[in-house]
């Protein structure tokens, strides 16, 4: 093969590979740090520019002022944390063993074709999800199964309609729509107390790995990628809110509260004082809770499986340590989703060799049940109710401060989940936590010892 056929193949292929991490949801460091590492062991010199919606690349091997470069639009948006593992652990396979181009091809040909779940599983357990978030809330089981179904609706109808290439933000107010319409009609056809149904209504639906991603490229230094997909992150919100005002709108006309047709109050009550945790049996319940919630997003989000049991565990502990210093200690909540997150982030970096897979894989899904989901529905309502009152009556200057208080509170949430989960992988910056193995770290500290004894 000629040295410009393979160059130009080369290129083709980390042009690929950088569209499939990109679709799949990885940031940009990730994404330039990969494709390094796989031009470096075909021998290479790659230097890239990486956007939200796009890809540059070029290469060279001595000269760079002979480079080769072609760029690339990358439209579709997507998660897939198991396509960007098997790409970082296809990337130290090519600079280690030195694997040739038509073994990287084939690798690749796997990636794209293996699917990880089935439908089946998809739908019936991601929806879990938000079931673990409605106990969260201090919600009943009646309002936990409410939500299961208008979750599964939404997800299934939002999934079906991007795998049909459909535009990704009106799949966003599409389920939003129809999750909330079904807990709204539900509350009002059995005359049911639905609101922490309603505040996990379409908690699935925030996009919190675009938005930790974010911010992760913007301590990094990646200014243009951060900013398209902060923005990106809140045009989903906001057509999420409107699916939800639509809903709402919706619901309140006079007429439609005339469709109350039974009467389940008093066995909804029943249902709450009968299964009310309290005690050892609550803080038990906001573990079990907490783990399922991040396994119900990490489904979401295309997990490797030999990487659940450390979402289950980290999601576990951090939303406990949360819960116990907020609720029992009293400490500020900020402060305490901070500090529930930094644990996940800097054990993340340690079960990272336990699961060979990269740390923000199992990081972003273990911490998506600390979202603050009552404070942004406070918000959320006090701006629906200033919208909804047609002009006859102005809010008073207390209300309008209390609004907007909850959406500053909110986005201060946001910036401390997300800073706790990527303040470790800036500090203990690094190309690879390979051979950074706790247990290791702590063998050659007691042979050193030996040693100087």
């Amino acid at each position: 093969m000629s040295e410009e056929r393979k160059t130009q193949i080369v290129l083709e292929l980390l042009t690929e590979i950088g569209e499939m991490m990109i679709t799949s949801g990885a940031h940009t460091a990730r994404i330039i740090r990969n494709l390094e590492r796989i031009a470096k062991g075909l021998g290479f010199h790659c230097e890239l520019v990486l956007t939200y919606t796009g890809i540059v690349i070029s290469i060279y091997k001595h000269n760079k002022f002979k480079a080769h470069t072609l760029a690339r639009t990358v439209k579709a948006k997507g998660l897939n944390f198991e396509t960007i593992s098997e790409i970082s652990i296809l990337s130290w396979d090519v600079i280690e063993n030195k694997i040739p181009i038509s073994e990287i091809k084939s690798t690749l040909e796997q990636i794209k074709s293996k699917k990880i779940y089935s439908n089946l599983q998809l739908y019936l357990f991601a929806p879990l999800a938000s079931v673990a978030l409605c106990m969260l809330f201090d919600g009943d089981w009646l309002q936990a199964f409410i939500v299961y179904l208008s979750t599964f609706a939404g997800y299934y109808v939002r999934r079906t309609l991007v795998l049909k290439h459909h535009n990704h933000l009106f799949t966003f107010f599409i389920a939003s729509t129809l999750s909330t319409l079904i807990i709204h009609f539900a509350g009002i056809f059995f005359h049911l107390q639905v609101e922490q149904a309603l505040i996990v209504s379409i908690l699935y639906l925030i996009p919190g790995a675009i938005m930790i991603n974010s911010f992760i490229d913007y301590l990094e230094g990646y200014f243009e990628s951060g900013t398209a997909r902060f923005i990106y992150s809140l045009m989903a919100i906001l057509m999420i809110a409107f699916g939800f005002f639509t809903s709402n709108m919706i619901f309140n006309m006079p007429f439609i509260k005339s469709f109350s047709c039974f009467d389940f109050s008093n066995f909804q009550m029943l249902v709450k004082t009968s299964f009310e945790p309290e005690g050892v049996a609550l803080q038990a319940s906001k573990l079990i809770f907490g783990g399922i919630t991040s396994l119900g997003f990490a489904l979401m989000f295309n997990t490797p499986k030999r990487a659940l049991w450390t979402v289950f565990l980290l999601g576990s502990l951090g939303y406990f340590i949360k819960y116990l210093l907020f609720k029992e200690l009293d400490i500020n909540l900020i402060l305490s989703i901070f500090i529930a997150s930094s644990f996940v982030g800097i054990s993340g970096m340690y079960f990272a060799h336990r699961t060979h897979t990269p740390p923000i894989i199992f990081m972003i899904p273990a911490v998506i049940n600390m979202i603050p989901g009552l404070i942004s529905y406070k918000f959320m309502m006090g701006m629906i109710d200033w919208i909804s009152n047609n002009g006859e009556q102005k809010p008073p200057v207390s209300e309008v401060i209390e609004t907007f208080s909850y959406g500053i509170t909110t986005i201060f949430i946001l910036f401390a989940l997300a800073f706790g989960v990527a303040f470790p992988i800036i500090v203990f910056k690094s190309y690879t936590v390979k051979g950074k193995d706790l247990n290791v770290l702590i063998k050659k500290l007691f042979k050193r010892t030996d040693v100087i004894n």
